[in-house]
């Protein structure tokens, strides 16, 4: 502790006579601050306030900015002023669209979000009406070709489901937060 912060090596050195008559001594701070002052003073750890939803909370680390200028602790200052941060915490995204009906599973470390729209389909129809050949052109041969003519191919219109499904996977860097 002494060796990270200027303030407490000061503080805790005896030179001074600066503890309250039950022996313990009175630091000017916001608790809720302090904690990640005194976490990062145990284990050399910085912390990462980061929440899925809503990202990084700047608010939060500008103040323990603020705390570690204070208590003087320069290796988690240089950390949060260069934002080293915002390597801890890395997000990779996937785009697929998929048609029609689908099962789809996930691992609970994936942030799936499905955007499903309407659409119409174009449906290849065989001339002889082979249900076989539906939406298979190339499944027709000769017979289906003399039976078209010269006609053009022909097409049914049908409704489907196509869905955009983005996933998202966040990786925490816990090497970023080694100070």
């Amino acid at each position: 502790m002494m060796a990270e912060s200027i303030f407490f090596s000061c503080l805790l050195s005896g030179r001074w006579e600066n503890t309250l008559l039950d022996g313990s001594y009175f630091i000017d701070a916001d608790p809720n601050l302090f904690e990640h002052i005194l976490r990062y003073l145990r284990r050399g750890i910085a912390p990462v306030f980061y929440d899925s939803e809503k990202g990084h909370d700047y608010a939060l680390y500008s103040a323990l900015l603020e705390e570690a200028r204070y208590f003087q602790i320069d290796r988690l200052e240089d950390w949060l002023e260069s934002k080293r941060y915002l390597s801890a915490v890395t997000a990779r995204y996937s785009a697929t669209e998929l048609e029609g009906v689908w099962n789809l599973s996930t691992d609970t470390d994936v942030d799936v979000q499905y955007y499903p729209t309407w659409g119409i389909k174009k449906t290849y129809i065989c001339p002889r009406g082979i249900c076989v050949h539906r939406g298979k052109p190339e499944s027709c041969g000769r017979g289906c070709r003399r039976v078209q003519g010269g006609e053009e191919d022909k097409y049914d219109e049908e409704p489907i489901v196509r869905t955009l499904v983005i996933r998202r996977w966040l990786t925490f860097n816990r090497e970023a937060c080694l100070v």
